[in-house]
């Protein structure tokens, strides 16, 4: 083999391993955004159903919130919240958890998310067609503020 021939050879190896790397790492990160926005507008969630739960018996909580206003506000909280898949059974070590339920107008319940303190979300997509779940770590700073003012 020509020494040309091997330097193209080695580039396009290098090349593949690059390419490789990237579309792994893509992979990784994704954003509440792109997993639940991109599929649901907000105009089309009706309700909300979350349940608080305690790690103090006795404290589990259940609201139903159909406010639109009130809907906007814990949606725009997710909205810019960037993920990075992780484990599905962590332990935060919170004293709450919140499983948000997302309703559709049509009543089909199309997203579950479980919200594990302010650093884990599961997300649970009841798609027909592609049911999947993942796990992911909170990877950008985070307050869900109208998550949290909704059950005062």
């Amino acid at each position: 083999m020509e020494k040309s021939n091997k330097y193209l050879l080695a580039g396009a190896i290098l090349a593949a391993a690059g390419v490789s790397l990237m579309t792994y790492t893509a992979s990784r990160y994704t954003s509440f955004r792109s997993m639940v926005a991109r599929t649901l507008r907000l105009e089309d969630i009706a309700a909300l159903e979350i349940t608080r739960l305690s790690s103090v018996p006795g404290e589990q909580k259940d609201i139903v919130v159909t406010e639109p206003e009130a809907i906007k506000r814990i949606y725009d909280d997710f909205s810019g919240v960037r993920l990075m898949k992780s484990a599905r059974n962590v332990s935060t070590g919170n004293k709450h958890s919140y499983y948000i339920t997302i309703v559709q107008a049509d009543r089909k319940q199309r997203f579950d998310i479980i919200l594990k303190g302010d650093q884990h979300m599961i997300i649970y997509d009841n798609d027909m067609n592609n049911p999947h779940l993942a796990a992911y770590k909170i990877i950008n700073p985070f307050q869900p503020l109208a998550l949290h003012q909704a059950f005062e």
